[in-house]
Parts: structure tokens; C-alpha cells; sequence
């Protein structure tokens, strides 16, 4: 590949140039700039030598809309000098692309169910590897122990890259960590190209990866047969047509058959590492046992091991079996987070597989409250909860349906008051708002990660009264929006937590539970992942969020969005897709 930019002009009509052709033509799917920087594109060359109107074929194998990415990719890597305007179709409707001439523009584009704001400004020539502060990860790891709690780097907000706690992909794959033999990767969302490019940034793209997703993105399966043979793979199908393999969860093994698990709430493709604020748990390294162990030793005072297994098997696949022999044979003693997952199905309280089982036994076994010990002290209901997310789903007609009568039975739930029917508590909804993502670094495309239904937030309007605003400014963050899902419940001067959730699940049924039937049992739709964090588990009586004289905990509990919450003003509406 020339080490000159190549420039298009009239003389130059015709002259292309020399890379090997994209084996998938017409059916490709990319909009990585490198791709089209190491294969050729025939006819999307083609379609740039038209000049001034370009019209993109209706029986393409492709949505338009791709086409349209893929031009203005090509496009700024061939530096165009002369403008071009083209004309597309979505839905059946013309549509003039003038951002080509220098007006924005934005298209709205549907995918499987979820809707993206596609924003037609100039697309950028995007770094595959983005740095983050100086250090190892190793180092990070030790001085962000005991939580492991980590956010993504922002780059349009450079200083998220000097947090101590903010972290890139590769900087999973650091070499201090160990040195890596295999590698499980189990998401919603997977850009294989994007993701071997990572692995490839460390030299590790030759390592066997496995991956499980749920989302089939077009000729993934053929990509990966012809130029990933260190790769195997299952989509995972959902049975429920509202379900949604969710989860998002990696597995490294290491030379020493060592095992480090990392639990977050990322797809696995540029945008979720680079343009959404995302949070991440990454373990402890979890040794191989000695010899003659059994699975049930090296077992977490969590029980995080038993926990784990269980959701690797609720798949019932073969390509799973190595994996769970890993992790049966590790010791995940020094794991201080509790697991919670849902795994499709129906169950009953004092299980894991239901996020509202399982978070409201754990409150139940583990949560502290201070005593009601005068009128005017601070007891459980002087502690509000804040559920932070970045979808919604339907919740039905009124807050005593779902929301105040199943999930905060589960998030309200502590040791005084375990299960609480109608709980008083107060529970607070940290959402982005249409000024929210219209502020962002990415205009109205950086609601691309939230895709609440517009006809859905119409039938419950009353939601809106429990709604705040995404504020991050001691973080820098409130111009990236949130794809992190999180769950606390915060002290009435807001500097201490009773504990901390950290999930992929979203507010919905399909992700927490139905309602809970009269025989105690929820069914649940999607697969999702998180870890609570309980104070107990760390030798706290509670997590700190602000630095005081008083402080007592050797470690700020890192938190992402500013206290107080700034509510929804009567002219704010949630952002909808």
C-alpha cells in the first residue's frame, strides 16, 4: 500500500489503486477504514467515479444505508477532491445526502429491532488502538485493587485516558497480565474484523479464540471460515423472539492454565471502546488447582466459581466443554464480587439465572442499613436507589406493575427488611435525555447506544417522573453516553454505597424477570451478565464515593455520574429511538 495519499481527481479517472480485491464484493458489510485500506472495492470506486449524482442500486445485497457509510469511509481515505452527491433510499423514500455539499444531515436506520441514528458528517479515520494512561495493566490492576473496577477511555475526552481506572481493549491483552494461550469471548455484538485487529496489536491474533454472539451480522460465518482459522464460533439463536443473548463476558487462559475472567458491558466493535462510557470487572488471576482438587475447592466466598459454572452450562454446548474445565480447575478464591446472571427460563426464589431472585437474595443475606434509631437519624428509607441504564423496556401501565412491585421488591430488598411488598424506598432512573445526546461529542448519533422504543415510552409517560439526567462532568464524561448498566443504593449525603451492581442487563422484563407469579417463579428471556459488589465481602461496612476526613476505606469505590442527580426538567423527555 503507497505510504503517499491517493487522490481522485478528473485526470485521474480510472487509475485504482493495486490492492487485492474484497473476497465478499457487492455482500460486504465493513465500515472498519482499515479494511479499505488492505482490500479494493471495485464498485464502490465505481460508484465515486459517477461524480456529481450517484445513485446506489435498490437490488444491492446490502442495505443502503451501508453503502452510503462505506463512501464516505472510502472517501476520506482516498481524500476525494471533488464533491459528490448521492442519492439513497430508506423505507422507500428518497433521500438527499447533502452532507456531501456540506449540510448535516442524519438518516434513521433500522437493525434487527434497533434503531441507529446514522449522523452524515465526515467520517473519520479512526485508530484501531487507542492508548491509555502510562503503566501496565498489571500495575492498574493492583492500584485499582481491591474492586477491579474499570471504565472505558473516551478519546474525545483526553482525559479520561489519564484515569487510573480507564482502559482500552488491548489493555486486556496486556502481556503483564500473562502470557496468553486461549481466549473466550461471549457477547451480544461482535465485529470479528475489528476485534482480531486487538488481538493482532499485541500479537495474539494467531491464539485460539472462541465466540459465542447474538448477533449474526452479514457474512460474519464466511468471513471467519475463509481468514479465521484460529477461531471457532456459535451463534447463539434465541428461542424467545423478545430475547436477546445480552451477556458479555471474557475468559483468558494463560500459559499456566491460569484464568482471569473480565465481565462488562461492551460489544466487541470500535464504537461501544471509543465513543460510550462502558464499565468492566476484571478479576483477580485465578490459579490452576494442585493436582488431585476437586471443582468445588478454590471456591470464592461469593461462591462466584459455582455461579460461573452454572451459567457456562445453561448453553449445553460442546464448544464450552474445554472452557469449563478451566474453570473448574482454577482457584477463584481471591474473587470478592458475587455473580448474577439470567439465563432463559423460569425460576424461584434463592436462584441465580433471574436478576430479581438473585440480587434480592443477595441483598437479603448481605445488605446493611443503618437502624431507625431516633425520629430525626437516618434509617433504610434515607437511602435512595439509582438505577442507571441504557435501554428501557415496558414496565405496563402504572410504577406499581413492575417497577416499584417487582424490581424494587429486589433492589429495596436488605437484611432488616428482606423482600419489602410496596416498598417506600425511593428509586431514581439515570437515563440520557433528548439535550443529553444532542450535546454529545457525536450529535444526535450518540444515541446510537440507546435504543428505548419511542412507541413504548408513549405508553408510559409516567416513568418520566422517576427520570435524571446524564451528568459526568467530575468524570469528563457527560458528552459520551452511557452504555454501562448500573444499580446502587447511595447514603442520604451521598457518600457511601450499601452496594454496587454492575450488569449488562437493562431496565426491562425480558433482562431482570417478569412479574413474579403467585408460586414465586419469574421467566426470564434474555442471557446477561454482572457482579455485585457487598461491602462485607470486602472488609467494609460501606463503599465510599467521596473523600472526607472521615474516610475510613483505604479505596474510593470508583463511580462514573455526579451526585446529587439532576432531574428532568418539564420540557425534558428521555432520548427514543
Amino acid at each position: 500500500m503507497p505510504d503517499e495519499p491517493i487522490y481522485v481527481s478528473d485526470k485521474d479517472k480510472g487509475k485504482k489503486p493495486k490492492r487485492e480485491e474484497c473476497p465478499h464484493k457487492e455482500r460486504c458489510y465493513r465500515k472498519n477504514p482499515h479494511h479499505f485500506k488492505e482490500f479494493e472495492h471495485e464498485f464502490l470506486y465505481n460508484l465515486l467515479q459517477m461524480g456529481d449524482s450517484v445513485e446506489i442500486p435498490d437490488d444491492m445485497p446490502q442495505p443502503q444505508e451501508v453503502y452510503l457509510d462505506q463512501l464516505e469511509i472510502l472517501k476520506g481515505i482516498l481524500k476525494v477532491k471533488k464533491e459528490v452527491h448521492i442519492s439513497f433510499t430508506i423505507e422507500n423514500k428518497p433521500v438527499e445526502n447533502n452532507h456531501l455539499k456540506g449540510e448535516p444531515s442524519s438518516s434513521k436506520v433500522s437493525m434487527k429491532g434497533k434503531t441507529t441514528i446514522y449522523n452524515a458528517s465526515t467520517s473519520e479515520n479512526l485508530d484501531l488502538i487507542e492508548e491509555s494512561s502510562p503503566g501496565t495493566m498489571l500495575d492498574r490492576l493492583k492500584s485499582n485493587s481491591p474492586y477491579n473496577l474499570f471504565f472505558t477511555t473516551i478519546p474525545k475526552s483526553p482525559d479520561t485516558s489519564k484515569e487510573q481506572n480507564a482502559i482500552t481493549f488491548t489493555d486486556l491483552l496486556c502481556p503483564s497480565l500473562g502470557k496468553l494461550k486461549c481466549s473466550l469471548q461471549i457477547n451480544f455484538m461482535i465485529d470479528i474484523d475489528w476485534l482480531l485487529k486487538q488481538y493482532k496489536a499485541r500479537n495474539l491474533h494467531e491464539k485460539p479464540l472462541t465466540i459465542l454472539y447474538g448477533d449474526d451480522w452479514p457474512d460474519m460465518v464466511e468471513f471467519m471460515n475463509r481468514f479465521c482459522p484460529n477461531v471457532k464460533y456459535h451463534f447463539v439463536k434465541m428461542k424467545d423472539p423478545f430475547g436477546c443473548h445480552h451477556s458479555k463476558v471474557g475468559v483468558y487462559v494463560y500459559e499456566d492454565n491460569s484464568v482471569r475472567i473480565v465481565i462488562s458491558t461492551a460489544n466487541l466493535y470500535y464504537e461501544d471502546w471509543n465513543h460510550y462510557n462502558q464499565g468492566l470487572w476484571v478479576s483477580p488471576v485465578c490459579p490452576k488447582l494442585p493436582e488431585g482438587s476437586t471443582e468445588k475447592d478454590g471456591e470464592s466466598p461469593t461462591g462466584f466459581k459455582e455461579h460461573f459454572l452454572k451459567y457456562l452450562q445453561t448453553y449445553n454446548l460442546g464448544i464450552l466443554k474445554e472452557w469449563i474445565e478451566y474453570v473448574k480447575n482454577a482457584d477463584f478464591s481471591q474473587v470478592k464480587v458475587a455473580l448474577v446472571y439470567s439465563a432463559p427460563g423460569k425460576y424461584y426464589p434463592n436462584s441465580n439465572g433471574n436478576h430479581l431472585h438473585r440480587v434480592a437474595s443477595l441483598l437479603s443475606k448481605y445488605c446493611n442499613l443503618p437502624k431507625k434509631m431516633t425520629p430525626d437519624s437516618e434509617g433504610p428509607l434515607s437511602w435512595g436507589i439509582m438505577a442507571q441504564a441504557s435501554s428501557i423496556g415496558s414496565m405496563g401501565k402504572t410504577p406499581a406493575e413492575w417497577l416499584r412491585g417487582n424490581l424494587l421488591r429486589s433492589l429495596a430488598s436488605h437484611k432488616q427488611s428482606p423482600l419489602p411488598s410496596n416498598s417506600p424506598a425511593t428509586i431514581s432512573i439515570v437515563y440520557p435525555s433528548v439535550d443529553n445526546v444532542a450535546n454529545g461529542y457525536f450529535g444526535l448519533k450518540s444515541g446510537g447506544c440507546l435504543p428505548y422504543s419511542k412507541a413504548t415510552n408513549d405508553k408510559q409517560k409516567w416513568l418520566q417522573t422517576y427520570m435524571h439526567q446524564w451528568v459526568a462532568n467530575a468524570k469528563n464524561r457527560t458528552r459520551a453516553m452511557p452504555h454501562i448498566k448500573s444499580y446502587c443504593r447511595v447514603s442520604p449525603d451521598l457518600s457511601k454505597l450499601a452496594y454496587f451492581l454492575l450488569t449488562s442487563a437493562n431496565l426491562s422484563k425480558s433482562a431482570w424477570g417478569n412479574n413474579i407469579q403467585k408460586d414465586g417463579g419469574s421467566y426470564i428471556r434474555s442471557y446477561e451478565m454482572g457482579v455485585m459488589f457487598l461491602p462485607q465481602f470486602f472488609d467494609e461496612e460501606y463503599f465510599e464515593i467521596q473523600d472526607s476526613p472521615a474516610r475510613k476505606n483505604k479505596q474510593l469505590f470508583p463511580f462514573m455520574y455526579d451526585l446529587p442527580l439532576t432531574p428532568y426538567r418539564k420540557t425534558d423527555n428521555p432520548w427514543c429511538n
